[in-house]
């Protein structure tokens, strides 16, 4: 039955230290991203300065990156404190079933990044629930699919908003500070001396568990499973 529940030893999805190393791997992938369209960004303009035009069809691929990569690097960011949060979530659920744990991070947390943060104590000001919303909405819609243009306004506009919302570099660094907050949040929960975590956790009969904690920087929780034979 132990092999069913989530602990130390787990691996792949039902483990937090592979969370978090997705969450680096796309964390750092996006700030690379973003170093590059910088780049590409000032040679662009440089192009156009130069030669007072951008030749086409050469110069489709460079309007392409220029779109392109900072929506790629607002992605990336989201789906970093994506896989922060559920490595969290994945220490919370330690003892619990894996069954459990993969119903609930696809059914009942999926994309809601305010509701994992809360899962998981993380201190948030107003201002941290709004770029986690903005976060969820690069996942989910700003970053991923073409523009959505609501009644009474314009294509143009809303790409013009969407734009701004995607090109700034002011909100790209916001964001990325709160990224990495989650980030070392969801890496202190059972690691932190001032706070040491006690956990337990066995079977009830041949598909019946409980699993208890207390500590680890998470509020005091007790999972529960019937067995068949009560």
């Amino acid at each position: 039955m132990n092999s069913h529940r989530l602990s130390s030893y787990s691996i792949g999805q039902f483990s937090s230290r592979n969370w978090l190393e997705e969450g680096d791997g796309l964390f750092a992938s996006s700030r690379k991203t973003r170093e590059v369209w910088e780049e590409h960004r000032r040679q662009f303009s440089k192009t156009v300065a130069d030669e007072g035009q951008l030749r086409f069809p050469e110069g489709a691929d460079d309007v392409a990156l220029l779109t392109g990569l900072p929506r790629a690097s607002m992605l990336l960011l989201g789906y970093a404190v994506e896989m922060y949060l559920k490595a969290g979530i994945a220490k919370a659920y330690v003892g619990c079933a894996e069954s459990m744990f993969s119903r609930d991070i696809r059914k009942r947390f999926s994309h809601n990044f305010l509701l994992m943060a809360k899962e998981l104590c993380f201190p948030l000001s107003q201002t941290d629930r709004e770029n986690l919303k903005r976060l969820e909405k690069m996942v989910l819609v700003d970053a991923r699919y073409p523009v959505e243009v609501v009644e009474n306004d314009t294509f143009a506009s809303a790409v013009n908003e969407q734009t701004s919302r995607i090109w700034s570099n002011d909100s790209y660094d916001e964001l990325s500070d709160l990224v990495e907050r989650v980030n070392q949040h969801s890496r202190l929960i059972d690691t932190d001396e001032n706070d040491p975590a006690v956990t337990c956790a066995f079977g009830i009969d041949q598909d019946g568990y409980l699993a208890f904690r207390v500590g680890g920087r998470l509020p005091p929780r007790i999972t529960y499973k019937l067995s068949s034979a009560m």
